[in-house]
């Protein structure tokens, strides 16, 4: 099977949630080693872009600064491919933990049905999503084009590639999407995280009870 690596974006404080997110609790442990964990366990390699002196406790884990500071996601995913090495790179942000094994696998076979996609990104609720999509490294030079050119739109680089977009009728076969895509914005999104994690806690405690 081909190499695959995922890069974990770190990102730092955040406007909307008062603090840096990835450092909130969850499941026992923070965020961000949650995410970090279930990305460990399913891709080749694991590239977290961020601060290393933020998230020294990732005892195990590559960490790499941003080549271009203070230029938002766009730089975290170059930094990530970069970095990489590896064609295809799974890229997610810090702030979305219900991305599991069923869709990392779902996404991998994707890539394998469309080899001359450069980006394969899902469609949620008529929006694309940018950050549980997969990259190929060869788009490097024009992200960072539109780096230099302070084009920091996270998408601004779509435009010049071949995309392959799984449409929203086709995941939502597969997928419960709310949960899926959950992103934690607000402190109060953390309310909503915690009742799917104790859903999958009784589901789980059933299936070993039978």
């Amino acid at each position: 099977m081909t190499q695959m690596n995922a890069v974990l974006l770190a990102g730092g404080a955040s406007s909307r949630f008062g603090s840096d997110k990835a450092l909130i609790p969850f499941a026992g442990m923070r965020l961000i080693e949650y995410i970090y964990h279930n990305l460990n366990s399913n891709f080749d390699r694991v590239i977290v872009v961020g601060s290393k002196k933020d998230y020294s406790f990732l005892k195990e884990a590559e960490i790499r600064d941003d080549i271009y500071q203070n230029c938002g996601p766009l730089a975290g995913i170059y930094t990530g491919l970069y970095f990489s090495d590896s064609s295809y790179n799974f890229v997610c942000g810090c702030d979305m933990p219900f991305l599991n094994k069923n869709y990392f696998d779902f996404i991998k076979r994707e890539r394998t049905l469309n080899p001359e996609a450069e980006i394969i990104v899902p469609q949620f609720n008529g929006y694309l999503e940018p950050l549980a999509a997969l990259y190929q490294r060869s788009l490097l030079p024009v992200i960072k084009k539109e780096i230099l050119n302070n084009n920091l739109r996270l998408k601004s680089f779509y435009p010049e590639s071949r995309k392959k977009v799984i449409k929203e009728e086709i995941l939502k076969r597969k997928f419960n999407l709310k949960k899926l895509f959950f992103n934690l914005n607000y402190p109060e999104d953390q309310i909503e995280a915690l009742k799917y994690l104790n859903k999958e806690a009784g589901s789980f405690e059933k299936d070993r009870n039978y």
